[in-house]
């Protein structure tokens, strides 16, 4: 029935209808949810609307959700206006299928084709099927009461426009019953830092960090690296190294002859560098002491005390042993110094520990949860609410609302198997990302072939995952500098698509190439040249197999900075791929619209592009870095070498008037860059000026602009004839 009056808003969204009015003298349709308007469909006054709405009959089997069906009669033009908080993300309802790129997103901003609207203070999805349409605007516009709204337009005749609108979609959809945005959402910054856990294992000491602060902030905390954290190998061991020592005054021990002055050395020797400590801690309980000395603080089955693989002897995760030994090792944490934890274990605390307790009978499945629930949010209390907090390992529903990131992968190692996992993994889980929280593919060793290294860091930069580098300083050759500066720092992109994770594709394959690599730090890593059969091994069997792209070789990330949008497609050959042409719609671009194209690798510009992308063969590890600029009438930088964006970093301002492109940059004192800029036909790059600088004009199509900075932000000024 109609509604004539809103519903008070509540402070938790409703697994409720959303409500109609329906007005034909003014030929308007709108649905209220939780108080607000999110839907309203425009017809012109009088038209014959039929409408109807509800979730009965065929959708009883469904995670709570209401389909609106359309149709007119005579045929009309609709204007469909959905709204959504600020930051409200147009998403792809699906996950990626044949041929379609894995789609990243930026709030607020609307793509060619992308057909769902979502939420995330409310964790509200609307979608909508069966008639083409088109997007009026680029951008949501703000609207009222911090909310957006974002109107696509559309013919109805008797073919139905159906539109879902599917409430609590994360909590109830996708199974993450935790995820509360009203109460609390993850950190959205961009995280890169480095971590000694592959560089040395647990052969650290307080001369080796120094000497790693030192080397970092000189080659490249400049250009957007800033944690360091300490991993394994820094604590006393057992844990507690005495039985009768609290699980805190065992974390806060240092090995003395490793690092003689203990946490507080660690962390002056990062903080003196200007980086920003980070470190490791994980859930076991190792001293065989322990348990009679803290006989509640465990789990014990009669007369024993249980052990779990990787974690040996089990936290009872009580209110008692959390206030004792959990809560206070993390307030340590923070009052010694750090700024973001890795809690490590915890995978095995809750399967291999509390589960196997249920196996045993000793807890239900609901206890188990419940506990290690408890366990994360007695960390995330001791260190509050403004440290970073990463949980470690695996994708677990158990953290969603307690933590800021959450590590996706098995450990990584430099082989073709160990980043092959970390690209593959971040496409499975790519849906979680800055929505649930900010995916980790664990460290990233460049210590491979330089193809691989360009790989999977352009990936982590473009799509904003945690980027954690993991190399000695004998690693980082003058080449493999060069490409993590133009990786850093990772954008702060969103999942562009949702839906339920595919289960089509193996979760890992192990052959000779998977697990460690891990060599002396003094010998260098000899990599091995791997077959396209020991490829295809290691990627397990795939319906896409044969595509010209399978799972997790294509994405396509939009940019929007200094009043330019353009997207960025990324290939990777995580089998080799063929050559073939790429339909533009795939990108989510308009395939009647035309493009200027550039290769950030090859530094390579690609002319005009309509319709379909001619996709060059690429040998497995290799990637393709391409930008797409929508052809205009004015000049505009289309690409530089500083970022791997093109450049969503260095360039701060872009203005064209007046015949002169002015730029303002940002870059790294006594750093040589080249900034490559369209000009439209019959246009001639004349002239430069400019401050903080020096600059260098090489006219062309593109023009191309070196700049040498001299202070950390420069300007330059272009005149264009014609």
């Amino acid at each position: 029935m109609n509604n004539e009056h809103f519903h008070p808003v509540l402070t938790q969204p409703p697994l409720a209808h959303a409500l109609h009015h329906w007005d034909e003298e003014t030929g308007l349709l709108t649905y209220e949810y939780n108080g607000t308007t999110v839907l309203s469909v425009q017809v012109p006054p009088h038209t014959d609307l039929g409408f109807r709405h509800g979730s009965d009959g065929s959708m009883q089997s469904v995670q709570y959700m209401q389909q609106i069906y359309l149709a007119a009669e005579p045929a009309c033009t609709a204007r469909v206006t959905l709204r959504g908080h600020a930051g409200a993300l147009n998403l792809r309802p699906h996950r990626a299928r044949q041929e379609e790129a894995i789609l990243g997103a930026q709030p607020d901003q609307l793509y060619f084709g992308v057909n769902g609207f979502y939420d995330p203070q409310w964790d509200l999805l609307l979608d909508w099927h069966g008639k083409d349409w088109r997007w009026l605007d680029v951008q949501t516009q703000p609207d009222t009461d911090g909310f957006v709204s974002a109107t696509f337009e559309t013919q109805l005749d008797l073919q139905a426009l159906y539109i879902n609108l599917r409430p609590r979609y994360y909590a109830k959809h996708l199974g993450y019953h935790y995820h509360r945005p009203w109460v609390r959402r993850p950190k959205q910054e961009a995280v890169a830092g480095w971590c000694s856990w592959e560089a040395y294992r647990r052969d650290i000491s307080q001369e080796k960090i120094e000497a790693v602060a030192e080397f970092l902030s000189r080659s490249l905390a400049r250009y957007g690296l800033s944690y360091l954290q300490v991993d394994d190998g820094y604590q006393a061991m057992p844990l507690p190294v005495r039985g009768d020592m609290t699980m805190p005054e065992g974390w806060m021990t240092c090995d003395s002859e490793k690092f003689p002055k203990g946490h507080e050395g660690i962390v002056d020797a990062i903080r003196d560098q200007g980086l920003t400590p980070a470190v490791w801690v994980n859930a076991n309980i190792t001293n065989p002491d322990f348990p009679k000395n803290h006989p509640e603080a465990v789990v014990w089955d009669g007369d024993e005390a249980l052990k779990g693989e990787w974690i040996d002897f089990l936290y009872s995760c009580t209110p008692e042993t959390l206030a004792i030994h959990v809560e206070p090792l993390f307030r340590a944490l923070r009052e010694k110094g750090y700024r973001y934890v890795k809690i490590d274990a915890i995978r095995h605390l809750l399967f291999d520990g509390l589960h196997e307790c249920v196996r045993l009978g000793l807890m239900t499945d609901e206890d188990a949860e419940q506990r290690f629930r408890a366990y994360m949010e007695a960390g995330r209390r001791g260190m509050g609410e403004d440290l970073y907090y990463l949980a470690s390992w695996g994708e677990m529903h158990e953290v969603v609302g307690v933590v800021d990131a959450c590590r996706i992968s098995m450990d990584a190692n430099p082989t073709w198997a160990g980043i092959r996992m970390q690209l593959f993994e971040s496409a499975r889980w790519f849906h979680t990302h800055r929505i649930l929280f900010l995916n980790d593919p664990d460290h990233v060793c460049v210590r491979t072939k330089a193809d691989w290294a360009k790989s999977v860091l352009s990936l982590i930069s473009l799509s904003g995952e945690l980027c954690m580098l993991s190399d000695t300083q004998q690693a980082y050759t003058p080449e493999k500098l060069d490409i993590i500066r133009k990786t850093l720092p990772p954008l702060e992109t969103v999942t562009g698509e949702t839906g339920p994770l595919s289960l089509e594709y193996p979760a890992y394959t192990w052959t000779k190439l998977h697990g460690f690599a891990v060599q002396s730090h003094e010998t260098p890593v000899v990599m091995e040249d791997v077959s396209a059969e020991e490829a295809a091994n290691i990627a397990g069997w795939a319906p896409d197999r044969d595509n010209l792209h399978p799972f997790s070789a294509l994405w396509s990330f939009p940019m929007f900075h200094h009043g330019l949008r353009w997207r960025v497609m990324l290939r990777v050959a995580t089998t080799p791929l063929s050559a073939g042409e790429l339909p533009m719609e795939k990108l989510a671009l308009d395939p009647e619209k035309t493009y200027i194209a550039y290769d950030f690798w090859k530094q390579e510009y690609l002319g005009e592009v309509r319709g379909s992308f001619s996709c060059p063969a690429l040998e497995l590890g290799c990637c393709q870095v391409v930008a797409f600029y929508e052809k205009g009438d004015a000049p505009m930088v289309i690409a530089s070498d500083r970022h791997v964006s093109m450049d969503a970093v260095s360039v701060l301002e872009h203005t064209w008037e007046h015949g002169v492109l002015s730029l303002r940059l940002k870059g790294v004192a006594g750093d040589t860059r080249r900034y490559q800029v369209w000009l439209p036909q019959g246009m001639q790059a004349a002239s430069l000026r400019m401050k903080g600088c020096t600059a260098q004009l090489n006219a062309g199509q593109p023009a191309a602009i070196t700049v040498t900075f001299e202070e950390e932000e420069a300007q330059v000024w272009l005149s264009v004839n014609g």
